[in-house]
């Protein structure tokens, strides 16, 4: 493959035109010179480009993306590419009348005008590696090496090795491990000794911002655009003073580089006003911020409730940050009385609280051992090892609570509220894409709260996957010639993979995915 950087005359390209746009298989050469121009400040010029290369319908398409500049927000924030399909391709192609074949060639241009740095994605194939890299481009570690460690990473899926990790919210990037907030209930404790963790609650500072992304960028299962982002997702607190440096450096490269993912922050702290402005003048980075709050008492929850609640309904205010309420951690018998749950809801209502997720408490032995030690009460309930307990009775009783609190409030003016996070970031987000977890795959347990019924349909609705997609996906995790089933409702790999290989095929897919195990007990599940 020629070098992305290097592009093809364009004269040449107009000679050849108008069919080239048409062409799948002309894509990558049309694609190379398309991206040989590109100005993220910009990326309009990208399609003005791409016009003199089309003729008839999708030439009146493509004059009308630049004129209503599509691919940019009324707030200046650039359009997620993974949202073109969804907010911007459909209104073109029934304005302009466009065929099937004129649609694939607009939303191939589209595409053009987004960056693909790393060893990841082209216009042409966004979820497939490059058969040559970029230049200039320095990979920190080849991609066998890098999947190692991966495959090394613990069972929450935290690669301390590395500090990138495939996790179940996201890949989550870290410059270090420990947090001075002192917890009680926190899984990094004092203490705890693993490889790259020391065990204590202050931070450390492993990496620095650039080699964080540089390492992010290396990684085989990063794909731009597309993979769901975390910055010290389950490792320290993003917006401590101590690594605030860090986290803003890291939003920073992310942005310069033109990737519009999902990015999340996780927060027990607040940010003071010049701060909040830094990350609402970011343009690329699709951002949100997940304030927790649940009336945890103070003694097991030492960070400052009133200037969570401060920071909470000030970010709220913001028309380019996607914010939520994170109600977690819920403890059973902690902070779960009737004044408890009532008090939540009330500075959520008080906030202007827009999309509201819920959490049970992770708890095991070496929990119990550290509650006692602190001499706290331990929570009630019956806990499994790595899993969040929120019985069903409490779940009720919260919702409850819910519905008085809001209950002058109309029904469509109540904030949205989510058993998971990834349903919540989606819903944040205007319900432009599925769950990028997938969990409509179990209704019944995971969409039966207030989920609006914009997002049930964009769930239903997720596309079927390519196989060609699917057979880079697996080819990207080291299992190539894996075969597998596209269904309607799932897509069924015959190999045994672990659940965060799962994960990486559902966040790039957007779709279910099972294991041929899974699958029959799902489907068995559902004739019951």
């Amino acid at each position: 493959m020629n070098n992305l950087n290097s592009g093809v005359n364009l004269e040449t390209l107009t000679r050849e035109a108008p069919g080239l746009l048409l062409d799948e298989d002309a894509w990558p050469h049309v694609g190379r010179t398309l991206q040989a121009r590109l100005d993220l400040a910009e990326p309009h010029s990208v399609l003005a480009t791409a016009e003199s290369l089309a003729v008839g319908p999708l030439a009146a398409a493509l004059a009308a993306a630049v004129k209503e500049r599509v691919l940019t927000e009324p707030t200046g924030r650039r359009v997620p590419l993974q949202e073109i399909p969804s907010r911007v391709l459909p209104a073109l192609s029934r304005a302009h009348r466009l065929s099937p074949a004129e649609t694939a060639g607009l939303h191939f241009v589209l595409r053009c005008a987004y960056a693909y740095p790393g060893p990841v994605g082209t216009p042409w194939a966004p979820l497939a590696l490059k058969e040559e890299l970029p230049a200039g481009y320095t990979p920190f570690a080849a991609p066998g090496q890098i999947a190692e460690w991966q495959a090394q990473a613990g069972p929450d899926g935290l690669n301390t090795r590395y500090l990138v990790s495939q996790m179940k919210g996201g890949m989550s990037v870290d410059c270090g491990i420990e947090c001075p907030a002192g917890c009680a209930y926190c899984y990094r404790r004092e203490g705890d000794t693993v490889e790259g963790y020391v065990g204590t609650w202050e931070p450390g500072g492993f990496l620095e911002a650039d080699e964080a992304i540089e390492r992010l960028l290396a990684h085989p299962w990063f794909t731009p655009h597309i993979t769901p982002i975390g910055l010290h997702m389950s490792t320290s607190e993003a917006f401590l003073p101590a690594l605030w440096s860090r986290t803003w450096g890291m939003l920073q490269r992310l942005d310069e580089l033109g990737l519009t993912n999902r990015v999340s922050c996780i927060t027990k702290y607040s940010l003071p006003e010049a701060k909040i402005e830094m990350l609402e003048s970011l343009t690329h980075v699709d951002l949100d911020i997940n304030v927790c709050y649940a009336a945890m008492p103070e003694a097991i929850e030492p960070p400052n409730r009133k200037r969570r609640i401060d920071f909470l309904t000030r970010i709220l205010t913001s028309d380019k940050l996607n914010v939520l309420a994170y109600y977690r951690p819920i403890a059973e018998g902690l902070n779960t009385t009737d004044a408890h749950l009532r008090h939540v809801w009330e500075v959520f209502k008080e906030a202007g609280a827009r999309t509201v997720v819920l959490g049970g408490l992770k708890f095991s032995s070496d929990h119990a051992r550290s509650f006692m030690e602190y001499g706290l009460p331990l929570p009630s309930g019956s806990f499994t090892a790595g899993k969040k307990l929120l019985t069903a009775a409490t779940e009720a009783r919260i919702m409850a609570a819910f519905d008085e609190v809001y209950a002058s409030v109309p029904n469509h003016e109540r904030p949205a509220v989510l058993k998971r996070s990834s349903c919540g970031r989606s819903v944040e987000r205007g319900n432009h894409l599925p769950d990028y977890n997938a969990h409509h795959d179990l209704p019944s347990t995971n969409c039966r709260l207030r989920c609006p019924s914009a997002q049930h349909q964009q769930c239903a609705a997720a596309a079927t996957p390519a196989a060609r997609e699917v057979a880079q996906l697996l080819e990207r995790i080291d299992r190539a010639g894996t075969c597998f089933d596209i269904t309607p409702v799932t897509t069924v790999v015959h190999a045994d993979l672990s659940q965060f290989e799962r994960t990486f095929l559902r966040q790039n897919l957007l779709t279910p995915v099972h294991t041929a195990r899974q699958a029959a007990t799902l489907v068995s599940g559902r004739i019951r």
